[in-house]
């Protein structure tokens, strides 16, 4: 058995990497007495796996667990998004795959995993994409017109974008606004925008619950840890995020224009 640092050193990432994809649900490492992560040797070649899927194949953390699900035990599954969605967008646009694998930044194998569900995609992924397509997130999900009377979004009735395997619950707001897209974040332990995305617009966060870390650009790194702590920043500006509570973290999150 291996000691955390001793495990990083054999696969090639840092003790901290180890922990994130702990965190993410990639390894489930064994504790020793003294409550320290212990890796077997049949550990040290799933991370392997995992690093390779990661840095070279770019895949991100809930791809990861429904390609590996059977090494890990575990019966998760991933709220992958329709890759027939997403073929019929990029064919409507007349896009190859290299083509919007060049407008979106993503690479060609990664946007071909996605189109075969063969791979989650997060966040920041589909936000490119979306804007590489066109359209909106919203639009991924079924979102629809509604009827001009329905002005009212009841608690139950939500139109909800289930991503990174659950990691990730964004809930529609309001239904046909032209101006703003309000929204409910719900983010589960770990969870993270996995990687920076920008649009048109500006944007608020009203934290209701929990603790998040927003960077915003280069410079900028903003920590909401209080209930009604809020942020706006011009959308126009990168900006990823992460929650940083032990538990889940609420947030409610306001774009306008709706370009999300």
């Amino acid at each position: 058995m291996h000691r955390i640092g001793e495990a990083a050193r054999q696969v090639g990432v840092s003790p901290s990497a180890l922990r994130l994809w702990e965190r993410q649900g990639l390894v489930r490492p064994s504790r020793s007495e003294g409550r320290y992560r212990l890796y077997s040797d049949a550990d040290i070649e799933h991370l392997r796996d995992v690093r390779r899927m990661r840095q070279e194949e770019q895949v991100n953390a809930p791809g990861i667990r429904r390609m590996l699900g059977e090494r890990l035990g575990s019966g998760h599954q991933d709220g992958t998004v329709d890759g027939r969605m997403l073929r019929r967008l990029r064919t409507r646009s007349r896009l190859s795959l290299r083509e919007a694998a060049s407008r979106s930044g993503l690479s060609v194998s990664f946007l071909s995993a996605l189109e075969r569900g063969v791979s989650g995609a997060s966040v920041a992924t589909l936000q490119r994409l979306t804007a590489a397509y066109g359209t909106t997130m919203l639009h991924l999900f079924g979102g629809g017109k509604a009827s001009p009377a329905e002005r009212v979004v009841r608690a139950d009735a939500r139109t909800v974008l289930d991503l990174a395997g659950g990691d990730v619950r964004i809930e529609q707001l309001a239904r046909d606004a032209t101006q703003l897209e309000p929204q409910l974040f719900v983010l589960g332990p770990g969870a993270t925008s996995d990687g920076a995305y920008a649009h048109e617009g500006e944007e608020f966060l009203y934290l209701l619950s929990g603790a998040v870390t927003v960077w915003v650009g280069d410079r900028e790194c903003h920590r909401l840890t209080n209930e009604g702590d809020a942020l706006s920043f011009p959308s126009t500006m990168p900006h990823r995020w992460r929650n940083d509570a032990a538990g889940e973290s609420r947030l409610l999150w306001i774009n306008t224009p709706p370009t999300f």
